[in-house]
């Protein structure tokens, strides 16, 4: 049998910069693919840096960050590659394991904690999630864009609503706007990517 060999698009860490786990200390690992091509994404998640088993990764997670001990899988669309085994494999390592997601693929189980952030059919993510809570629902919003009803999507221990910058750039209209739906329905919160705003990767 084959070994399940990662696509990575890049490896490097961070502060976290959005939703709950803003602020920590992570090490990012995006991997390559999307199921989606959404006009605001600011990832080439085509391009493949490097492609390496589990226990490679591991060896080079140590050998280059060894004081952090906080995994963000990412992309692109990181369940098109993570599996069970992968997550299972680092847990046993030691590590705390996010994910960030567009919802249309069920992440493996054994993560410590899951953001989903629906672009389109969320409806599919809520079919994909209806017996899962997860630790956040995390909405990109344009000015205008239309937003489900709470009751309607998968439970999660935080809802924001993350206004959709140009590049680095805040737009002012996008985060107006998710203030007024707020406003309709505070169990909304507001998610600003932090490190756009303060100049960090």
């Amino acid at each position: 049998m084959m070994e399940h060999r990662l696509r990575i698009v890049e490896l490097f860490q961070s502060l976290q910069g959005e939703g709950a786990n803003s602020g920590r200390l992570m090490i990012f690992i995006r991997l390559t693919g999307c199921n989606l091509r959404c006009d605001f994404c600011d990832t080439a998640f085509d391009r493949v840096e490097m492609e390496c088993t589990s226990e490679e990764l591991l060896e080079e997670i140590k050998q280059r960050f060894p004081n952090c001990k906080n995994l963000l899988w990412t992309g692109g669309e990181p369940t098109l590659q993570l599996t069970e085994e992968v997550v299972e494999f680092f847990k046993s390592a030691g590590y705390w394991q996010a994910l960030e997601s567009n919802g249309l693929v069920p992440a493996p189980r054994g993560l410590d904690y899951i953001t989903l952030s629906p672009k389109v059919k969320w409806e599919k993510v809520t079919e994909n999630y209806h017996n899962r809570v997860v630790g956040e629902l995390r909405f990109p919003i344009a000015e205008g864009d239309p937003l489900p009803e709470i009751e309607r999507l998968p439970k999660a221990m935080h809802y924001y609503l993350s206004p959709i910058f140009d590049g680095d750039r805040v737009v002012a209209e996008n985060i107006g706007y998710c203030q007024q739906l707020i406003e309709e329905d505070p169990r909304w919160s507001l998610s600003l990517q932090m490190h756009k705003l303060i100049g960090i990767r």
